[in-house]
């Protein structure tokens, strides 16, 4: 593994990024995750007994944006030891071209298959994933009313949540009204009172009524309707899609930093408050805080 620039890129006229890649191009056979060929005769994550846990990205076919999701993860910034094994369960066989790109990134794989069959996700290796992201169904769910435009993603998402509870996911919808339905579990209280809540904003205009919903403070799921009001601005601030490209890792720039993210545990929570937070990051390790994720760690009792 060295570090470059990808030789290859799906997108023209964008910057190149500096990143780790293989010396030597992966054969196109390699990079199928569960499918034997002469130089590798694994059939499921679990045989490559990887030392780093999974990412799975969930999606229906192979999109040219997918390539903007492994650069951050490939970063020439992260250490050589810590990379985490990719891999796309994709519903659609993706094209030459496009495997062409990923080819000369180390340990990124696909797979055909689906969120909605166990078996595929077994393979894929959900009991080692770290993070698992699902990309909205665009092609199976139903485009005749907005409120059931994601109801193929959430039954999927829901199944798996049940399944696994333990599994973190990143889940994106087309409507931020439908975020309510994810992680849902009856009978709960604390939801209840949210949901009260939620109608009351609404009510008076707002609209991020659903930001106090545990799933999407936690980052489980966001919408797409969201990076809609930053084209908007784009309109008239031009630095707009410049910054978040910097700021997700797409892009690099001189002297330009990167977004990463650190844990809050009990022996931090002397910090108390989150101008307090922001003083001590920026006064020891240059770091400017942005936001705060609620997450509950189900392995242990601690929340981070």
């Amino acid at each position: 593994i060295v570090k470059g620039f990808p030789p290859v890129s799906p997108f023209i006229g964008v910057s190149p990024t500096l990143c780790f890649l293989l010396k030597e191009k992966k054969p196109l056979c390699c990079l199928q995750l569960a499918q034997v060929c002469e130089h590798c005769s694994y059939r499921n994550a679990k045989e490559y007994q990887w030392q780093n846990k999974t990412i799975i990205l969930a999606a229906d076919y192979a999109s040219n944006g997918i390539y903007n999701f492994i650069i951050p993860l490939r970063a020439h910034f992260r250490s050589k030891t810590s990379l985490n094994p990719i891999i796309l369960l994709l519903e659609r066989r993706p094209d030459i071209a496009f495997l062409d790109a990923i080819s000369y990134f180390p340990l990124v794989y696909w797979m055909l298959g689906s969120i909605d069959c166990l078996d595929d996700l077994l393979r894929a290796g959900i009991t080692l994933a770290e993070n698992v992201v699902v990309v909205n169904k665009e092609l199976s769910n139903s485009a005749e009313e907005d409120t059931l435009a994601d109801c193929n993603t959430i039954v999927a998402v829901q199944t798996m949540f049940k399944f696994f509870p333990s599994i973190r996911s990143i889940t994106e919808l087309s409507q931020s009204s439908n975020m309510r339905f994810m992680q849902f579990r009856a009978h709960d209280k604390y939801a209840l009172h949210l949901s009260k809540m939620e109608k009351r904003e609404k009510e008076r205009g707002s609209h991020i009524s659903y930001m106090f919903r545990l799933p999407f403070a936690a980052g489980n799921v966001f919408s797409a309707s969201m990076l809609d009001t930053l084209l908007y601005q784009a309109f008239v601030k031009d630095y707009v899609i410049t910054f978040v490209r910097l700021l997700l890792g797409i892009d690099q720039a001189p002297g330009s930093g990167f977004l990463t993210s650190m844990k809050i545990s009990k022996d931090d929570m002397w910090i108390r408050t989150y101008g307090r937070l922001y003083q001590k990051l920026c006064s020891t390790t240059c770091e400017i805080p942005i936001g705060i994720y609620r997450t509950q760690d189900t392995s242990s009792a601690d929340a981070s």
